[in-house]
């Protein structure tokens, strides 16, 4: 296993935070000041920070306005631009013990309306994130492995690779070239050289009939690579 590197977090925790401080006002500041605490900075440094190393497109207590017209707030919101998510840290407490079926009618309605906006919604639980960081880590580097691209990853290679890893990914089965190369808009013999590389690299496998590879399917899980 791997060792957990917390090295800058603080300081870059702080210098984040300040900037949304500051460029909020009335409520909205208020708003990050009271809901921006120890579980939102627990995920932080225990999940996001190794996973990343920075918070590029990371938004805290992030406005939307809901269904009938009222302002909510999410704990977190990605925002990479290909894909929106939103992140929650639930303790048990709030979300369960001292909840009621008006709130809990009105969150679940809240995360339906989330995903007709196009968010992924992720649910973490306190006591998880508490207690088994690691399991969390895991399991959220698998759902945001096609996401995780440097700043000096982002060539147009690695953005054809980028793009055929996350098609191969949704799919619930093995992919032939072709239908890959017409999905994410570019040549077929591109595809196959990138699907090679991917091969290659072991993220994801090909399939053989024979001598030759005629499709291929994701295969690759993070859960021992932490």
């Amino acid at each position: 296993m791997k060792a957990v590197n917390f090295s800058g977090f603080d300081q870059a925790h702080e210098k984040w935070l300040n900037q949304h401080l500051k460029a909020r006002k009335g409520e909205r500041r208020d708003r990050l000041r009271r809901g921006h605490s120890h579980g939102e900075i627990l995920f932080l440094r225990e999940v996001w920070w190794p996973l990343f190393g920075n918070f590029e497109n990371l938004h805290p207590e992030y406005e939307i306005v809901d269904w009938r017209g009222s302002p909510c707030y999410l704990d977190f919101a990605w925002l990479p631009g290909i894909q929106r998510f939103n992140i929650d840290v639930k303790g048990y407490g709030p979300h369960v013990q001292q909840t009621d079926r008006t709130k809990y009618s009105r969150e679940l309605m809240r995360e339906l309306y989330l995903q007709t906006l196009g968010y992924c919604n992720i649910s973490l639980p306190y006591d998880t994130l508490s207690h088994e960081p690691q399991l969390i880590r895991s399991m959220m580097k698998n759902l945001l492995q096609p996401f995780l691209v440097t700043k000096q990853d982002k060539t147009s290679a690695s953005k054809i690779e980028f793009m055929l890893l996350n098609y191969i990914r949704q799919q619930s089965t093995a992919i032939y070239p072709y239908k890959a190369a017409r999905e994410v808009g570019i040549h077929e013999k591109t595809a196959i050289k990138y699907l090679r590389k991917l091969s290659l690299d072991g993220k994801i496998k090909a399939l053989t009939n024979g001598s030759r590879v005629y499709r291929y399917i994701y295969t690759e899980s993070m859960l021992d690579r932490t």
